[in-house]
């Protein structure tokens, strides 16, 4: 590893320590199932995504280090930039197909790196999660990775969308459930409807483990 890189993974290791003391402090925060997070090799983390503090908790709950796609506006100003770029986000133009962040994504994952993906595009300003779009599983089936499904809870009262103002003491939790596997199908259907059907399944993955929560109370 060279000294750069040292560099980076202790800063992006200090961030998280401390975000986790804040979560606790602050948020009661809780996560579980991270046994189900791959030890080496890319994987993809499919989330439902109700806040910007979606990323932030999720590299928080994860075992792993995490990259994860930002919108582009969000690098215009360049301290903020250089900060998240630190934490591992690369830009992505949201107007049709980005493809240099897709072919980043790609070789992040086949390098080992582990990717935050919300498979709905955007957050959901109704809490509930909403139809999957099929980049997930292009980026799973071009890159050959698993993908681990991730509930989130609270964040959307913690900073809900379209809201700058953090409210405090809101509890905030992270589920991961079992890894998928992107399997081509021999039938008859075309590559964008197989992706659809993946895109579908994660999707229900995650909804599960929404229930699975609602169930335990």
């Amino acid at each position: 590893m060279s000294n750069r890189k040292r560099k980076k993974y202790l800063f992006y290791r200090l961030c998280r320590f401390v975000l986790f003391l804040l979560l606790k402090a602050f948020f009661f925060f809780k996560s579980s199932g991270r046994q189900y997070l791959p030890k080496n090799g890319g994987c993809i983390i499919a989330s439902n995504h109700l806040s910007f503090l979606d990323p932030i908790v999720l590299s928080v709950a994860s075992t792993r280090i995490l990259s994860f796609m930002s919108k582009e506006e969000l690098f215009r100003n360049k301290l903020f930039a250089k900060l998240i770029t630190a934490l591992n986000a690369f830009p992505l133009h949201r107007e049709g197909t980005d493809i240099k962040a897709m072919r980043s994504a790609i070789d992040k994952l086949k390098n080992g790196d582990t990717l935050i993906i919300f498979p709905e595009g955007t957050r959901s300003t109704s809490g509930e999660v909403q139809q999957g779009k099929i980049g997930i599983s292009m980026l799973a089936a071009w890159a050959n990775v698993p993908v681990v499904p991730a509930f989130i809870e609270g964040t959307d009262m913690a900073l809900p969308a379209k809201s700058k103002k953090i409210n405090f003491f809101c509890s905030i939790k992270v589920s991961f459930g079992e890894p998928l596997l992107f399997m081509k199908s021999g039938s008859a259907l075309s590559s964008k409807e197989q992706y659809q059907i993946f895109s579908d399944k994660v999707i229900l993955a995650i909804k599960e483990l929404k229930n699975k929560k609602a169930c335990k109370g």
